[in-house]
């Protein structure tokens, strides 16, 4: 199974052309089985909603699932998770802050091929006083899920935390595994680890990495992460 996150930048890329066909087309080619999205948009009243999802799927993808951070009248803006598997459910937890940007936690279980398997993916705030706040809840919320479901979790997304020593993340490692990848923002110029995934079983056959193309080091100004493992690897911490 090949599980990406990737933060699009609305589609933008690095070169200033907007396009979620060749975002699409791309993660296709790499044979993405789920693909968690952040900073999908389209509100942009010169294209069509319906049209920048069809091209994100790429004719590859059987499902998006939208959790919009803002909606307005022609479209919205905020975290998908698009799949080549059933969707069974989905769910999303507001975790905005006042006064800032509004965020969310989502939540989708997939009928896949081994089983159901629960996936999140969020985008974090770009203060250190909202972020902490929202990684607390995030916790919590993971706490209480891990609580009462042995479906394997993946978690993923954007977490916007800048300080190379953060310890921002404690409570969230002591019930997931990091998968550790090196710097995924800027593209230009890889520095920080804003982006991140975990999980609820652990493998040494995981293999995580940063995946750099030609293709990413223009797509967008974040580098997605790549999780690959196969079919035994669910066995639950």
């Amino acid at each position: 199974m090949r599980i990406v996150t990737y933060n699009i930048h609305s589609g933008v890329g690095v070169d200033e052309v907007q396009s979620y066909s060749r975002i699409g087309q791309f993660l296709a080619s790499q044979n993405v089985d789920i693909a968690l999205i952040q900073e999908m948009d389209t509100r942009p009243c010169d294209r069509d909603t319906e049209q920048d999802i069809k091209d994100l799927c790429a004719n590859h993808f059987i499902a998006l699932s939208r959790s919009p951070a803002l909606e307005e009248t022609h479209g919205w803006y905020g975290n998908a998770i698009l799949s080549r598997y059933p969707v069974l459910s989905t769910k999303t937890v507001d975790v905005s802050q006042d006064g800032f940007q509004p965020r969310n936690i989502q939540e989708v279980v997939l009928d896949t091929h081994v089983g159901p398997v629960r996936v999140i993916n969020t985008h974090k705030g770009l203060k250190k006083q909202e972020r902490r706040k929202q990684f607390a809840l995030l916790a919590e919320y993971l706490e209480q899920s891990l609580a009462v479901s042995s479906i394997p979790l993946i978690v993923g997304g954007d977490f916007n935390e800048w300080q190379f020593f953060t310890r921002a993340f404690r409570t969230i490692n002591q019930v997931l595994t990091e998968q550790k990848v090196a710097a995924t923002f800027p593209t230009a110029w890889p520095l920080f680890r804003l982006d991140r995934m975990w999980t609820s079983f652990n493998d040494n056959k995981i293999e995580a990495q940063v995946l750099k193309t030609p293709e990413t080091r223009y797509y967008s100004d974040h580098y997605p992460i790549l999780l690959t493992f196969d079919d035994k690897t669910f066995e639950v911490i």
